[in-house]
């Protein structure tokens, strides 16, 4: 894609950069001979797991330091100056001015206590000694130019007044009104839906480049790095295992690591299969072999020794031992012995369990009291053993509709019925056997286990409520059988949460659920907040179980290609209101309503990246 920049200063750069974190039990290293370079009017793309050093490095590159962090070897050069020896003074006269920072969580750059235009003006007076009225009318062009709507008026309200993607949007009109050089931007879309991600991303291009900012885009997503970036870096155990032009790494990658991570990437374009990548990442960087072989169905005793980073043709380089050996890859046959999340099911049972029937929810607004309509008459019916996804951008109702079937919220119309019978409105005046029948797993796993239990007594506390069946003396055994179905060693039954990673306590809360022996498992966005491999280690779980057990699954997503890979069937909700629905692989390939081609538009997709960065115009 040709791209018109305007030119700017110098250029930011790690130049064999190593950095590891000193505690009491020692120095851990974290990053190891590190060389990237972000060029004015460019975007670099850094993709990996959590824990592979993406953040470590995004910060260093910024000459931030957290309390332990040394650096071991190498340095960060911008402007002729090492920004590792910079003093903190030296720092905060380039940091916000020439290098901006735009985070994941828009609480660490907007102030809950202060108006817009009270961040705006402190930054530009600071930054480029504006005046006040100068640094006003120079905030309401930047909150125009990302369609804040009535920016004047804007400025006047708190951050808590906008939505997740206009705080995003307003977060990165503050980094780029000061005219930095080099914008950071860790995860900066993570947590929002796909229309927003599609419209705060085309943003952060278009302003970017128009501007000639040198970007460093640090995101699990590297279908959505593919499609933004310009070139792409893919990091593994503190190290740059793969980088080049990020279209051709994504079509053809060179080393296991990055194929294994693209065939993880649920995808509506094709039906390539959905793969997990088998075990844990290094917690720091592999000493003497390659940090990616135990987890790589190609390693062979030679992986056992220091692997060079190696240029190849075209700009790229790999950091593999058999680059000569191994073809480029393609991405659905990166682990061939990791079963596909996509299979074909059986045909849809003639009876539904689950039909829920004009159901609405009305709400009233904090504050007015108004009523606000978060469901809208819809009726649904879902056969027994089958998966129905549910689908829609944030605030169109989906994870409401899945609360009034589980009876955390009392439908205000319609009714939900599981099995022929009419369910109570709210799960505490439904008897034990319903209570049982449904269970739901939330998004955030700390909403199901109590940090204060181990994994043992959340996964226990189930059996006590639902399984008399189960005498207490045989209940750790079934919790091991359940640990065992996760996937989860049974060493992990007396860690607490905060002993856990993400993925790990995610699949205990699935566990809990299905201890319940439930017939019915609702699942609200559950794999949002995890790493595309995680994710796909997850789904492959679920979709596993569900047919084992033969259980009926709801599964809420705002991400279309997770909605493909574990659903038989899909609505599309649209401000409460079903739009489309049908089987998914038909709906997802020859959508009718408008909203569906919109939300289908709104993926990112490297093959069509002009068409998703022109907003399919």
């Amino acid at each position: 894609m040709t791209t018109q920049t305007t030119q700017r200063d110098g250029d930011l750069a790690a130049e064999g950069l190593s950095v590891g974190y000193r505690s009491r039990a020692g120095l851990t290293q974290v990053l190891a001979d590190v060389s990237v370079r972000l060029h004015a009017g460019k975007i670099l793309g850094l993709a990996g797991e959590s824990g592979s050093g993406k953040s470590t490095l995004a910060l260093s590159l910024l000459g931030y330091r957290v309390a332990g962090q040394e650096t071991l070897a190498g340095q960060v050069a911008f402007d002729g100056r090492d920004l590792d020896r910079a003093s903190i003074k030296e720092l905060r006269k380039v940091w916000g001015a020439r290098l901006a920072y735009l985070p994941q969580d828009t609480a660490t750059s907007l102030n809950p206590a202060l108006t817009i235009r009270r961040h705006f003006v402190e930054g530009l007076r600071r930054h480029r000694g504006l005046d006040t009225a100068a640094a006003v009318a120079r905030s309401a062009e930047w909150l125009a130019r990302v369609e804040i709507p009535e920016p004047e008026s804007a400025l006047h309200k708190y951050p808590h007044q906008f939505s997740g993607g206009q705080q995003q949007r307003i977060a990165l009109a503050l980094a780029l009104s000061v005219e930095p050089e080099v914008l950071i931007l860790d995860e900066p879309t993570t947590g929002l839906d796909v229309v927003t991600q599609a419209h705060v991303n085309r943003l952060i291009v278009a302003l970017a480049r128009d501007a000639g900012i040198a970007a460093l885009y640090v995101s699990h997503n590297l279908a959505l790095l593919a499609t933004v970036c310009d070139e792409l870096a893919i990091m593994y155990a503190g190290q740059i295992v793969e980088q080049g032009v990020a279209s051709a790494v994504y079509a053809a990658p060179r080393h296991p690591y990055t194929s294994a991570l693209i065939g993880a990437v649920p995808t509506i374009a094709s039906d390539r299969p959905l793969h997990g990548i088998p075990g844990i990442p290094l917690p720091s960087v592999p000493v003497h072999t390659c940090g990616f072989a135990q987890r790589c169905g190609f390693r062979t005793d030679a992986c056992a020794t220091d692997i060079p980073l190696v240029t190849l043709a075209d700009d790229r380089s790999a950091r593999c031992i058999r680059l000569d050996e191994l073809p480029p890859f393609a991405p659905a046959a990166s682990h061939a012995s990791v079963s596909a999340v996509v299979a074909p099911r059986s045909a849809p049972a003639v009876d539904a369990i689950l039909t829920v029937d004009n159901v609405g929810v009305v709400f009233s607004r904090p504050g007015t009291g108004e009523p606000f309509v978060a469901v809208d008459d819809v009726s649904v019916r879902v056969p027994a053993g089958r998966a129905l996804g549910i689908a829609g951008e944030s605030g169109s109702g989906k994870s409401t509709l899945l609360r009034s079937i589980a009876g955390l919220v009392r439908p205000s119309s319609g009714s939900v019925s599981y099995r022929g019978a009419e369910l109570a409105g709210l799960a505490g005046e439904r008897p034990v056997a319903l209570r049982q029948a449904i269970q739901i797993v939330f998004q955030n796993p700390d909403a199901t286990l109590n940090p204060r239990h181990t994994v043992y007594q959340s996964l226990e506390r189930p059996l006590k409520l639902f399984r008399a069946d189960i005498a207490k003396r045989d209940r750790r055994d079934a919790v091991a059988a359940m640990m065992k179905q996760i996937r989860l060693s049974p060493d992990l039954l007396d860690r607490y949460p905060r002993n856990l990673s993400g993925g790990q306590r995610q699949r205990v809360a699935i566990g809990r659920a299905l201890l319940a022996e439930p017939e019915v498992l609702l699942c609200d966005e559950v794999t949002s907040a995890l790493d595309v491999s995680v994710q796909a280690s997850i789904l492959e779980l679920l979709v596993g179980l569900q047919a084992d057990r033969e259980l009926t699954v709801v599964f809420v997503t705002h991400d279309l290609g997770v909605l493909r890979a574990v659903a038989d069937e899909a609505i599309i909700l649209q401000n409460g209101a079903i739009r489309e629905e049908g089987p998914t692989t038909k709906l997802l390939r020859e959508p009718t309503h408008p909203y569906t081609k919109e939300l289908i538009a709104a993926v990112p997709n490297p093959e069509r990246s002009s068409e998703f960065l022109s907003g399919g115009s």
